[in-house]
């Protein structure tokens, strides 16, 4: 009976050899799919309504919800598009909204996922911020209520910061809204 030559190769293999080797394979295997993925994004995001806007047509005392069908007391919708860097929609981009801005009775602005709810508006039932996942539109759809604001609290400004996030990046816009009415 002869021997095998020391550097031969073993004719079992451990199990630790099998379990190194996985779990190298894992990650590998992570990393692949995911390039393409965020590769697929098109990068940094783009936001509507644009950085910079200023909405001026809202008026105050639209706190009733998006289902009142009196146009002088119904929550105001806000759609946030997302595209990419082609113009494409993006969906499953995550989409915050946050407001900002007070006076002496309390919060100027509510936000919500659309619809939102009839309240005694955002200075007692305050709300400054919501998330939505875009759909395959690319649209995350907002309402947003207003405080009444009697004529000594007019004018009055707040500011919607909305952040978006997708695999391939994120992006903000920061939008003004004047309140200069209520209805």
């Amino acid at each position: 009976m002869t021997r095998p030559p020391s550097h031969a190769i073993p004719a079992t293999i451990h199990r630790r050899t099998v379990l190194v080797g996985a779990t190298w394979t894992v990650p590998t295997i992570a990393v692949a799919i995911a390039a393409p993925l965020a590769a697929a994004s098109g990068g940094t995001p783009s936001v509507s309504p644009a950085n910079g806007t200023v909405i001026t047509t809202w008026k105050g005392d639209h706190h009733y919800g998006s289902g009142n069908s009196n146009s002088k007391r119904r929550s105001y919708d806000l759609p946030v598009a997302v595209t990419d860097a082609s113009g494409a929609a993006v969906a499953n981009a995550t989409v915050t909204v946050v407001a900002t801005g007070r006076n002496r009775d309390g919060d100027l602005l509510g936000v919500y996922a659309s619809p939102a709810p009839s309240n005694g508006g955002p200075e007692s039932s305050p709300h400054p911020s919501a998330t939505i996942t875009t759909g395959a539109t690319g649209v995350a759809l907002f309402a947003v209520n207003t405080q009444n604001l009697s004529s000594s609290e007019r004018p009055a400004e707040a500011v919607l910061t909305i952040t978006v996030t997708t695999p391939g990046g994120s992006a903000t816009s920061v939008v003004t809204v004047r309140l200069t009415e209520t209805d």
